[in-house]
């Protein structure tokens, strides 16, 4: 498949998309998981592994899961309430979940899943405008960027925090960035690895809803949703209408 017309604007998801999901996010899940054991019970292993979307046995993370697509706020609310459920007044529930968070680092942990540098600057060799739609928040996306020397290309992000707009599948997040830069949705393209990823591109109207298997998502579960599945965002070019 090729893209109709060379897009104007290509949105990026972050985790599993530019970065390893794995390297950034399943290792320090399952050690916060260690942490809230260790600190309250062993009796929350196997609700908190649920609770992410994480199998405790394989450590597969469900694409559909909260530690997959769920901003961080709402998956620390649902921690708190477990907290609460299993006899955790909610002032110290709330106090236990900041204190054990204990964010990843981005320069530690954010992997490329491609040469990210060369890919920016080859997209903007080819007008296009680069932005991020994550479910982290806006201070580690920016970090992040950083860390992988990409943050000068980037035109624009929309976050989890990002008052007023609603997390993944609703379009919000495409809508917010085209507003930002003055582009209709029809002249951008969402590229993810997560069917939420997907639906978000299409609820929004986008021109092509492209998915990577650097991901969570299996390439059957990712069809379903995608115009196209790419191994990773390196092979863009393969789609890239060059007339």
């Amino acid at each position: 498949m090729l893209l109709p017309r060379r897009p104007k604007l290509v949105i990026f998801d972050k985790d599993g998309t530019l970065i390893d999901f794995v390297a950034m996010w399943g290792n320090w899940a399952e050690e916060y998981i260690a942490r809230m054991c260790t600190t309250v019970s062993d009796d929350l292993h196997d609700p908190l592994y649920e609770l992410f979307g994480v199998d405790p046995v394989t450590h597969r993370i469900f694409p559909d899961g909260a530690l997959a697509i769920a901003p961080e706020a709402v998956t620390q609310r649902r921690i708190e309430a477990l907290l609460q459920n299993n006899g955790i007044p909610a002032t110290d529930a709330t106090t236990l979940v900041q204190q054990l968070w204990q964010p990843p680092d981005p320069a530690k942990t954010a992997h490329p899943c491609a040469d990210l540098v060369a890919l920016c600057a080859w997209l903007w060799q080819n007008g296009a405008i680069i932005a991020v739609a994550t479910a982290d928040n806006r201070a580690p996306t920016l970090s992040t960027m950083q860390s992988l020397g990409i943050a000068s290309y980037v035109g624009t992000m929309a976050c989890a925090d990002d008052p007023g707009i609603a997390p993944k599948p609703a379009p919000d997040k495409v809508y917010a960035i085209c507003a930002t830069l003055g582009i209709d949705p029809a002249d951008a393209i969402m590229i993810g690895d997560t069917p939420s990823d997907m639906l978000m591109g299409r609820a929004a109207g986008v021109m092509a809803c492209i998915a990577v298997l650097t991901g969570v998502s299996s390439a059957e579960e990712l069809a379903v949703h995608a115009d196209v599945v790419l191994a990773n965002v390196g092979h863009l070019a393969e789609v890239w209408p060059f007339a």
